[in-house]
């Protein structure tokens, strides 16, 4: 591949001389061989764990920036469900129950993963 010489023109005087300078150097080419490739190994996994690590990173980046969205929108919502009573930042039992029981409300908790069935108890949880 790379122009040098056959191994066969370095055998051939090798075994003149004696087989285990055949065995020594062919000892010799299986032992280089085997360390380039663990070397070549070793940068592709290294690589392959830096490229993994990074995309840990991103996905924890990525929650983090849908938790800040969704707390944002869920403040929102809290907003419009307080209406009229929106400077003392209060919601009632009575005004939760009326706004849970909207499909876009309901569907929005879903969203979440956030499976609504009892208003009062959410309330609770949420109080």
């Amino acid at each position: 591949i790379a122009g040098g010489v056959s191994w066969e023109e370095v055998i051939r005087p090798l075994q003149e001389i004696s087989t285990m300078w055949v065995m020594a150097y062919l000892f010799y080419i299986a032992f280089t061989y085997f360390a380039v490739l663990n070397v070549v190994t070793g940068v592709f996994c290294q690589s392959a764990i830096e490229s993994a690590q990074n995309d840990h990173a991103m996905v924890v980046q990525a929650l983090m920036d849908n938790k800040a969205a969704h707390i944002q929108k869920l403040r929102g919502l809290f907003h419009q469900m307080n209406g009229e009573d929106s400077d003392r930042g209060v919601i009632t039992l009575g005004m939760f129950e009326e706004k849970i029981k909207t499909p876009a409300v309901r569907e929005y908790f879903e969203a979440l993963g956030l499976d609504i069935w009892d208003a009062w108890s959410f309330f609770k949880l949420l109080d």
